[in-house]
């Protein structure tokens, strides 16, 4: 009885701790059937084999991968409440069975010492934990989750550091994590009898036990059908694999080379802790390496600076092992690469100092031996040489072109994910990947379309995110009726921030009216001009409202950082009103507010130059006439107007005219409202082509003024004008162009030096640029 229960001074015998490794070896493998029915939309099934998870380790961190995917899904305050509690429990029971396993010496690995998948286990329960107080934007909260990091970061060193150094195993056997991937399936029927599930040398006795053979061919089958993706009784991989994105009529079978994941002769316990350590290892450099300064002065708890390439290099070995450790390192992959935040703008890329370290260690030059048996000697590369090399290769990979690259993974990235779509069909998880990497690439038609094919999810957070990301594309496609009802729509199934939703909602009615006004309507747009009063109505009817839901909501017992900016908005625009009472209250409001937030989702990146160019004068419609601008059809021969606006040819103006040559803002645009409108104005003109004059209008009328005084009102735009200044910069002059690069990031860091709204999210670009450029020669 005492044994059972694991207490003090009762050595387990060596048939008890077979038993106990086989029945670890079952519950692990009855989480991850569990997990993988979460990743198919099937939460209630993974729920029902999880009962009872209170009592064991594995099956308790499962509970809480399962309601910590349900937060970051739908960001609720209770679920990510309920998805803490579960993932501290975890951390408590793992650390309770790690110190067991290693009292007892009860070896589940022929390679790792007793207890590792524990640590493991433990330090996934930890890094989850800090991942959702980080999600939280707030700067606090941010701070704390730094002491689970480094808990986690600690662990899983130690962890590494066992890797190399082989523990009663053959060199065949052992599997460091630099080199480690999972071998693909050789259709062997190779049977348990190779006893990989119990490394312990077995009694003659015992290996005719049939009740251990039983148990431990059913562990061999359930991973090996895991492996396989029948596990949760879906279809054939095969018989609905895609070799393409999207509703492609020439999607030919016969081009599909099916991916394989996995080795079912690679141990149960052995494949978590490689995919787990990879997973949560990668992760945390990576989030380490995107952490914003504020945080970051702090890093030196954490005793670690993250290496964003060693980071994603080891998600993407999680992320081709077929269980959940591959599936949240495919949709970590899938969010850096092709989510809605940009934390890193892609022409950044240059190589990493690890790069650049290695190629200064050589000498300057290598002998060369030729076919014929000739050698001769080859100077090397200078950095300058390999920076524009790799920069070359970036470029061919953005395009589709040459080899993926690490921060380019292009067609591999496509075929992993059409995996795990042809694997977990039900699911709109990964439906609404697809459509957001359809968008990543300006196919934002197709993405709307394919997920108005979704069916309503299990998991309501899924909807209310896809719901969003659809609301958020309909926003740069200027489809601004159906966006402002999807936005409302929101509120009757997610809870984060019903004042967001309802501002966006008003922000996409004032936009169609703009669009009435101006009478600039494509063909395709969902906009209706008999409906403009309607329009102007719901936009003043909902603005309103937005403002009084405002901390209504609270977000980890804090406003979210979006209500504070919508708080502060409103009041900006109060004052204008309170000194124009004649007006309307939409009439107002300064700078297109819909197109101000699209740049925090990346819509820019996202826009066609059809919706690039009418993203460019609709911004226009807030700018003041002056009396002294000409009209100009020639800014770019891309930029037609209707034959009842233009846009004027000034940069310091560029504001949209009627027919009378007269604006169409009814206020006096503000300095403030100006200097985002220039700015977004000239983001709109780079991605258009227009880099130079992009460039002029930062330099000549937005910078000095930035320079000259800071100003509390919008203190986002600030560092955000000097980082997307080093991006123009390097648009324009490319490698010769680093050094001043580095110049207006390091200022866009330090531009603030308290917490400001929106702040993480500005300073993880910031950052994530700074870090890619540190360590270069700048010769």
């Amino acid at each position: 009885m005492l044994r059972a229960l694991g207490f003090a001074g009762s050595k387990p015998s060596e048939e008890e701790k077979r038993d106990k490794i086989i029945t670890q070896a079952l519950q692990l493998e009855n989480a991850l059937k569990a997990m993988d029915y979460v990743l198919d939309d099937r939460a209630t099934e993974a729920f029902k084999l999880l009962k009872g998870h209170e009592n064991v380790a594995i099956s308790q961190l499962a509970y809480g991968v399962v309601l910590f995917l349900e937060a970051t899904f739908g960001f609720e305050t209770e679920t990510m409440k309920k998805a803490s509690e579960a993932l501290s429990a975890a951390e408590n029971l793992t650390w309770k069975e790690k110190s067991y396993f290693e009292k007892n010496k009860i070896n589940t690995s022929s390679i790792y010492p007793p207890g590792t998948e524990f640590a493991v286990a433990y330090a996934e329960s930890n890094l989850l934990n800090a991942l959702l107080m980080l999600l939280s934007e707030n700067f606090m909260e941010g701070a704390k989750a730094l002491l689970k990091l480094r808990r986690a970061y600690q662990t899983l060193d130690s962890i590494s550091k066992n890797l190399h150094t082989p523990h009663n195993a053959s060199s065949a056997s052992l599997a460091d994590l630099e080199n480690y991937s999972q071998v693909s399936l050789n259709g062997s029927d190779s049977s348990s009898l190779n006893f990989v599930d119990v490394p312990l040398p077995l009694s003659e006795q015992l290996n005719k036990d049939k009740s251990c053979i039983d148990k431990l061919e059913k562990i061999y089958q359930m991973r090996k059908s895991r492996i396989g993706g029948s596990h949760i009784g879906n279809p054939p991989v095969a018989s609905s694999l895609r070799s393409s994105l999207g509703f492609d009529k020439n999607n030919s079978k016969d081009e599909i080379q099916e991916m394989k994941f996995g080795n079912p002769d690679v141990s149960s316990v052995d494949e978590y802790i490689h995919s787990g350590v990879n997973l949560c290892f990668g992760i945390l450099q990576v989030v380490l390496s995107l952490i914003p300064p504020a945080i970051g002065k702090v890093l030196s708890v954490v005793g670690f600076k993250g290496s964003r390439e060693a980071g994603l290099q080891m998600v993407w070995n999680a992320a081709q092992e077929r269980n959940i450790h591959g599936g949240i390192g495919l949709l970590a992959l899938l969010v850096f690469y092709d989510g809605p935040f940009q934390f890193t703008d892609v022409d950044f890329d240059v190589p990493s100092a690890k790069e650049l370290e290695q190629n200064n260690n050589k000498s300057n030059v290598e002998i060369k031996t030729f076919n014929d048996g000739t050698a001769s000697l080859q100077k090397l590369k200078t950095n300058t040489e390999l920076i524009e090399e790799k920069i070359n290769l970036e470029r061919m990979a953005t395009l589709g072109q040459g080899q993926p690259t690490l921060l380019h993974p292009g067609e591999k990235l496509v075929n992993v994910l059409l995996h795990a779509r042809a694997l977990f069909p039900h699911s709109n998880l990964w439906l609404l990947q697809e459509s957001r990497m359809l968008a990543s690439r300006g196919r934002l038609d197709e993405a709307v379309e394919m997920m108005d094919t979704s069916e309503p999810s299990q998991m309501r957070q899924v909807d209310a995110m896809l719901g969003y990301d659809r609301s958020m594309i309909l926003v740069f496609m200027h489809h601004f009726d159906r966006a402002a009802k999807d936005f409302l729509n929101l509120c009757k199934i997610n809870t984060y921030s019903h004042a967001l939703y309802t501002w966006l909602s008003a922000a996409c009615y004032l936009e169609a009216y703009r669009m009435c006004c101006a009478n600039l309507i494509p063909k395709d747009s969902d906009v209706n001009i008999n409906k403009k009063d309607e329009y102007a109505k719901l936009a003043e009817k909902y603005i309103h409202e937005a403002n009084k839901l405002v901390g209504k909501k609270k977000f980890l017992s804090k406003i979210p950082p979006f209500e504070k900016f919508i708080a502060r908005k409103y009041k900006e625009i109060q004052s204008v009103h309170n000194e124009n009472k004649s007006l309307r209250f939409i009439d107002c409001v300064g700078t297109s507010l819909v197109h101000e937030l699209a740049y925090f989702y990346n819509g820019y990146n996202r826009m066609s130059q059809e919706h690039l160019e009418l993203a460019l004068k609709l911004l226009g419609y807030s700018a003041t006439n002056d009396g002294s601008d000409t009209t100009e059809s020639n800014l770019s021969s891309s930029l037609s107007t209707s034959e009842h606006t233009s846009l004027s040819s000034k940069l310091n103006t560029l504001s949209l005219k009627n027919e009378a040559n007269k604006s169409f803002s009814l206020i006096q645009e503000s300095t403030n409202q100006k200097l985002i409108r220039l700015s977004l104005q000239s983001l709109a003109l780079r991605r258009l082509g227009q880099i130079q004059k992009g460039q002029d209008i930062l330099d000549n009328y937005v910078i000095p003024i930035i320079r000259k005084s800071k100003m509390n009102d919008d203190p986002w735009l600030y560092p955000t004008v000097l980082y997307e200044r080093a991006l123009f910069c390097w648009k324009l002059n490319g490698v010769s162009g680093l050094a001043e690069c580095m110049e207006w990031l390091t200022e866009a860091q330090t531009y603030h030096k308290d917490d400001y709204e929106l702040s993480t999210r500005v300073s993880m670009k910031i950052k994530a640029a700074i870090d890619r450029l540190d360590d270069l020669n700048f010769e």
